[in-house]
């Protein structure tokens, strides 16, 4: 009697893993790989939590944080603590970003960083051409190629800053549009320092051009050459 509840109890202990692996492997050209120091499968299966050191990798995107949990029915990644992300939406365009906490849809790949969240985007064949976005929430979508800043977003480049309350950056044409909050324009460059305020800003990174509409304001303090 013994050694059937023994058996009994290994059994059961084993199909949460054989579970885990065909979840996460859920396209067999794009397997999702966790790894941690611990594993706790919860509430019957529905959580599978990761702990110490964890580092979940698909393709060539990465996440590491002290703490993951793999919900089953809807099946996303919650990370906790010291989460870092990385992400390749192109061959040589890095996505990286920290914060506090990490949601990650498996099957939308869209993801929400919460808790300081930093998100930069660099051109590894031009480092210097790196756009950096913060606020208090970020919400990035791999597929669409999109981010999305609420709260203080902010978004530097070169010698210009600029602030608002919502941030849409499109990285697949590179154009910013800020909304919310009177948003602001800050320029600090050898020729002249000044900041711009309007209802909407639209920046076109390429073309180095922006669209500012709805009652705008200027205020320029040229430098002494």
């Amino acid at each position: 009697m013994n050694k059937i509840n023994s058996m009994k109890r290994v059994v059961l202990f084993f199909l949460p893993l054989i579970f885990v692996s065909a979840v996460f492997a859920d396209k067999p050209e794009q397997p999702v790989d966790i790894s941690g120091d611990r594993m706790e499968v919860l509430e019957r299966g529905e959580i599978t939590r990761f702990l110490g050191n964890v580092k979940l990798v698909r393709k060539k995107d990465v996440v590491t944080s002290d703490i993951m949990e793999h919900y089953e029915k809807k099946n996303y990644v919650v990370g906790k603590g010291n989460v870092h992300l990385i992400a390749y939406p192109e061959e040589d365009v890095k996505l990286e970003a920290f914060s506090d906490r990490l949601t990650y849809n498996i099957d939308n790949r869209k993801s929400i960083l919460t808790g300081n969240p930093e998100l930069s985007r660099i051109d590894e064949e031009n480092p210097e051409d790196r756009i950096k976005m913060a606020g208090e929430v970020i919400k990035l979508s791999s597929n669409e190629k999109r981010v999305h800043v609420q709260g203080d977003a902010r978004v530097e480049h070169g010698r210009m800053t600029a602030t608002g309350q919502l941030l849409d950056y499109d990285y697949e044409i590179r154009k910013i549009v800020l909304s919310g909050g009177s948003p602001r324009i800050y320029q600090d460059d050898e020729q002249v320092k000044a900041n711009y305020s309007a209802e909407t800003v639209t920046i076109f990174i390429d073309e180095q051009r922006v669209i500012m509409e709805g009652n705008v304001k200027a205020s320029i303090y040229p430098k002494n050459r």
